[in-house]
């Protein structure tokens, strides 16, 4: 009888690296992790026709879930072009929003970690479980110590640099045994910073600094009753307030003080010049991920550049709504016509855009749509892209059409994800990607059968 691998492989067209082959073998059984994600996904349920944990329209359609926090949330492996399992991502089932967590489960696995260390706010989307039971923290460092475990994530992380090309600080073992030292005494924001030094889950822990520097000091003032108080709607007017604290007026500053000055030294200061670090380095790497576009935008637009910030907004124009993780960075209070926090401030700047910029025909499409038409023109606009790239023989491109067309900013209702989805098995196979015509044809046999 074939291996469990094996048996994958064949199933989605795959091309299993040797740590997947043993993940998918034996290290799912055998490996206790320690953090939220650690129930894998049963073998039979992944090689069944269509998958129950599979939600069509709603993860991404490369993706395959593997791992499960038991409360809706997956860690999902992307699929590339050559058939390898590549990025693993943390869906959120509460909206269908995404992040990073790096190449190698190890490296998702002390990201989750990390994460059992935020500071408890009123910051909603922490993660799921919301609350976190007593003793919590010390369970997780006892099993954090096991070494059986860490010798798997001292050999998974090590490969890293090879992968990526960056070169670790210092050794796997060193650095997990001052990480374990730095949870044990409380220090989350070190704790991030080591990994960020590692790269380790880069692009999520670049999110979670930029989250910690701009929010931990206002705290105290992310209360729904002071936005009562001041008379304000919590969203959007007062979440805008949060999201950059320069904006609020000199008069309301004393207000809010004096109804927080027992928990505050005095008015909080953000430091966005490493927020913009953070965001600037996330986009030399990749432009599909819009909370490091929005944040890298806004850092040049409250500086008064509003050239250089049209110029980001516009080069990350195509990333995913679903990738702007907006709650958790506070940019949730733009007119929500426009879907994205990049597409409402090109609106907003309006005359600084350049001559290309204002004739680009996506950015025209979003800005001219009428409020309650936006999303439908959106997929609109990608699906008829697609087909034309189709018509001349270029699927690749369709490829990446049809899939802005369901994840850009998503469609108002499950039945037209069919079509967008039978357009990816279609252009994926006639691009000669096999495993993802197999992880699309698969998506579309599970929506298949939740539409009845």
């Amino acid at each position: 009888m074939s291996q469990p691998a094996q048996k994958i492989a064949e199933r989605y067209q795959l091309r299993l690296s040797n740590a997947w082959q043993a993940w998918f073998n034996s290290d799912s059984e055998n490996i206790a992790l320690p953090g939220i994600f650690r129930a894998p996904l049963a073998i039979d349920h992944l090689l069944a026709d269509a998958p129950p944990e599979i939600w069509p329209g709603f993860m991404l359609p490369d993706t395959l879930p593997l791992l499960s926090n038991e409360y809706g949330d997956w860690i999902c492996a992307r699929v590339e072009a050559n058939g390898e399992l590549g990025e693993l991502v943390h869906w959120y089932h509460g909206g269908g929003d995404w992040i990073p967590v790096g190449r190698q489960l190890a490296e998702m696995v002390v990201h989750d970690v990390v994460d059992q260390f935020r500071p408890i706010s009123r910051q909603m989307l922490r993660g799921a479980p919301e609350s976190i039971e007593p003793g919590h923290q010390a369970r997780l460092l006892a099993i954090f110590a096991d070494p059986q475990l860490r010798h798997w994530l001292s050999v998974q992380l090590t490969s890293v640099s090879t992968t990526t090309g960056d070169t670790l600080a210092r050794p796997a073992n060193e650095s997990l045994e001052s990480l374990a030292g730095l949870l044990a005494s409380g220090d989350y924001e070190q704790a991030l910073e080591l990994l960020h030094d590692q790269h380790w889950a880069a692009d999520a822990v670049a999110c979670d600094l930029i989250q910690f520097a701009l929010q931990r000091q206002l705290s105290p003032l992310a209360d729904a009753s002071i936005a009562e108080k001041l008379a304000m709607n919590w969203t959007p007017d007062y979440v805008r307030l949060l999201f950059d604290i320069c904006q609020v007026p000199v008069e309301v500053r004393s207000q809010m003080m004096a109804m927080v000055a027992p928990e505050m030294g005095g008015w909080p200061e953000q430091p966005w010049h490493r927020a913009e670090q953070l965001a600037a380095e996330v986009l030399q790497r990749r432009d599909d991920l819009g909370w490091a576009v929005n944040i890298a935008g806004w850092s040049k637009q409250r500086a008064g550049d509003l050239a250089g910030a049209a110029k980001i907004y516009f080069a990350g124009r195509y990333a995913s709504a679903f990738s702007d993780q907006a709650v958790r960075m506070r940019t949730h209070w733009i007119e929500q016509q426009y879907g994205k926090f990049s597409l409402a401030q090109l609106s907003a700047l309006g005359k600084n855009l350049s001559a290309s910029q204002q004739a680009d025909q996506y950015t025209r499409t979003v800005l001219s749509a009428p409020a309650k038409l936006t999303m439908q023109m959106v997929r609109e606009y990608w699906l008829h892209a697609a087909r034309q790239h189709l018509d001349v023989n270029a699927a690749a491109e369709a490829y990446a059409c049809f899939y802005r067309a369901g994840w850009d900013l998503g469609a108002q209702r499950l039945s037209e994800y069919q079509p967008i989805l039978e357009g990816l098995v279609h252009s994926a196979h006639a691009a000669d990607w096999p495993a993802r015509s197999a992880v699309a044809a698969t998506h579309l046999a599970c929506l298949s059968k939740r539409l009845g």
